[in-house]
């Protein structure tokens, strides 16, 4: 009891000096605040002078280094609430930014230009390939120098520069900035697509969709060569995750999409028109995927097809245009005869023309959403097939019906070979999706 006393007038006594205690406490944690606060400024302003210092000596290289430090330095702050640094150190930022971009991309672009870049033409119409007064391993040299540094300023450019998306709706995949130096390298082709392909130019037409595609396509097949040659083997050095060839595709393609989105509204209601762009554009992604080795992962013309507004447009333009061919292949004279009649070890099973041509239609189809980027929007074509093979069976039972009195007539028996035809194709399709889902599997 009188230890409790005493432990109690001890507090009471001491509680003063508690109260005096975290008040010098809290002014010692402020204090500590204001000294981190001047740290984080004193080392801007040191990474801030050292750039300065590289420049007025001409060391642009260690120059965006110190930028990179930098830049760094600005993600690492982000979490921070003192919105004053974070302001002060991303004008810093900037402003080095700027002055290093600028000096870098005028001499890059000047080196380019003594390569006769960006390179119009097909690959065998481009030699020379350098002025007549360019010294050619000196110029690759700066290239491959200048090319380093830009580099060096991804990080800063990220930081300050706005990405342009397109809208959400598209559900496009996440994809990184373009690196800088392809961006720059990009530029002249940019201002060429969008001077031709936009406002009045007579190449801007809405039903030839097929002339700004088909620009793009040359002008990656033009670059190949040089982006696999001088370009990737510097990026192997610097940056091995980076692909060349994808890094400027990507650019490209960028403006197909931007384009196709700002075009494909207008062509939603005119049938033939909506599919004579659908059509240019699934040969426009299988020569891209195919012949240039564009990944199925990154952003494609598919996605702009997979909006809702746009996919559901597309599914009823293709039931309209089966339709219209399964009545075309049923009303033909040579309907219910098979083109290999008079080829015994070919036409086994007697299949009249109709039947192979309605599983040709399929197949086409098939060929057709097979590049869509997602199951759902293919499984709504596998429904979309389905219902053209009930309809065909309807019309061959309503064809068969006719026939009936004579069971042993040409075109009965033709019936009877076309749904047998039909039944076993289907199931070696069958087989084979179960073989192919098998081995992944594996």
């Amino acid at each position: 009891m009188i230890l409790s006393k005493s432990i109690c007038s001890h507090l009471i006594t001491a509680q003063p000096w508690l109260e005096e205690l975290s008040v010098l406490i809290a002014q010692i944690e402020e204090t500590e605040r204001h000294l981190s606060y001047l740290k984080w400024i004193s080392q801007i302003e040191e990474l801030s002078d050292n750039i300065q210092q590289h420049l007025m000596t001409s060391n642009v290289s260690e120059a965006a280094s110190t930028l990179v430090s930098m830049a760094e330095l600005d993600i690492k702050l982000q979490d921070s609430s003192c919105t004053h640094l974070l302001s002060f150190i991303r004008s810093t930022v900037k402003f080095w930014h700027k002055i290093l971009k600028n000096k870098l991309t005028s001499d890059y672009e000047e080196v380019l230009k003594q390569l006769h870049w960006p390179f119009i033409g097909p690959p065998q119409s481009q030699a020379p390939a350098l002025s007549p007064s360019a010294n050619p391993p000196e110029l690759y040299n700066n290239l491959e120098l200048l090319f380093t540094q830009l580099l060096k300023l991804q990080t800063s450019d990220e930081l300050i520069t706005q990405q342009k998306q397109l809208p959400e709706k598209y559900s496009l995949p996440p994809s990184p900035p373009i690196c800088l130096p392809i961006q720059i390298m990009l530029v002249p082709l940019q201002k060429r697509f969008k001077y031709h392909f936009s406002g009045n130019r007579q190449t801007n037409v809405i039903n030839k969709p097929e002339w700004y595609l088909t620009q793009v396509l040359m002008w990656i097949g033009n670059h190949t060569k040089f982006l696999d040659e001088r370009i990737q083997p510097v990026l192997d050095k610097v940056r091995p995750s980076l692909d060349a060839r994808l890094e400027f595709s990507r650019g490209l393609v960028i403006l197909v999409l931007e384009k196709l989105a700002a075009d494909i509204p207008r062509l939603l209601y005119d049938d033939n028109l909506f599919c004579h762009l659908v059509d240019e554009i699934l040969l426009f992604e299988k020569e891209l995927h195919g012949v240039h080795g564009y990944p199925s992962n990154q952003p494609s013309c598919m996605y702009i097809l997979s909006e809702e507004t746009y996919f559901q447009r597309w599914l009823t333009v293709e039931r309209k245009f089966a339709l219209e061919k399964m009545d075309s292949m049923l009303s033909s004279e040579a309907a219910w005869t098979s083109q290999y009649k008079n080829i015994s070890d070919v036409d086994e099973m007697k299949a009249p023309d109709c039947a192979e041509t309605f599983m040709t239609l399929l197949l086409v189809i098939t060929d057709r959403y097979k590049a869509l980027p997602t199951a759902s929007r293919k499984l709504q074509f596998l429904d979309l097939q389905k219902d053209l093979v009930d309809d065909f069976r309807i019309r061959l039972t309503q064809v068969m019906k006719e026939e009936t009195r004579t069971p042993l007539s040409f075109r009965y028996c033709a019936i009877l070979n076309a749904v047998n035809y039909i039944a076993a194709v289907l199931a070696d399709w069958a087989d084979n999706v179960v073989s192919h889902a098998f081995s992944i599997d594996c």
